[in-house]
């Protein structure tokens, strides 16, 4: 019976493709999951006032980060930190705990609170220097870019942040050069003008990350 024997034929033959496409799809599989492991997510530390710091900034950042596949975790002055409009969020560390060497990058969110608690916090500004010593990003956005020119690290670099003169001021008096734009980008130093800005705040943070700026 030729003809039943050349449907037997190919049916052995696409039994063998089968089964040696399975075998690839094994061998694949167990090929990358080590190479996943080999490559840690970047992680970015989100520093937020213990109090008044702005919920949209924060979350606009966040989610652009997360949205890029980068790991997030928050540090304040205090175990939880309140917003405007809802309920407190424990942070993950306090400033003083976190390690510069552990960061792609560090931003700093906006909102009063940051003015009133963060724009002269001694902790913070040694961990921004030692960031920046070792190459990471800073970043700041709206109330928050005075953080950084009050640890030297705008010193005749271009800015932004939220349009008070008062608060200009304090920025220019660090060295900085005040610029009306949406975001601005000087090397590792990310700064952002208002709460509008976030979703562009954040997305510049995530590609410089990485890129591995």
């Amino acid at each position: 019976m030729p003809h039943a024997c050349h449907l037997s034929e190919r049916n052995h033959s696409m039994k063998s493709v089968l089964i040696r496409f399975f075998i690839v799809l094994v061998c694949w599989s167990g090929l990358v999951a080590p190479l996943n492991a080999a490559m840690p997510t970047k992680k970015v530390l989100l520093v937020v006032a213990s109090r008044n710091y702005l919920e949209s900034e924060y979350l606009n950042t966040r989610r652009a980060l997360e949205t890029a596949g980068i790991s997030v975790e928050v540090a304040s002055d205090a175990a939880t930190a309140t917003g405007y409009s809802f309920g407190a969020i424990r942070a993950d560390l306090l400033i003083g705990q976190a390690n510069a060497a552990d960061y792609a990058a560090i931003a700093v969110i906006g909102g009063t609170g940051a003015k009133e608690l963060l724009w002269e916090h001694a902790g913070l500004r040694t961990l921004l220097q030692r960031a920046h010593v070792q190459g990471r990003i800073v970043a700041a956005l709206c109330a928050a870019p005075p953080v950084l020119a009050n640890a030297g690290l705008l010193k005749g670099l271009k800015a932004t942040m939220w349009p008070d003169p008062q608060w200009i001021a304090t920025l220019e008096a660090g060295g900085a050069r005040y610029l009306d734009a949406p975001i601005v980008i000087e090397g590792r130093v990310i700064t952002g003008k208002n709460p509008a800005a976030a979703p562009a705040f954040g997305a510049s943070l995530a590609e410089a990350v990485l890129r591995g700026d």
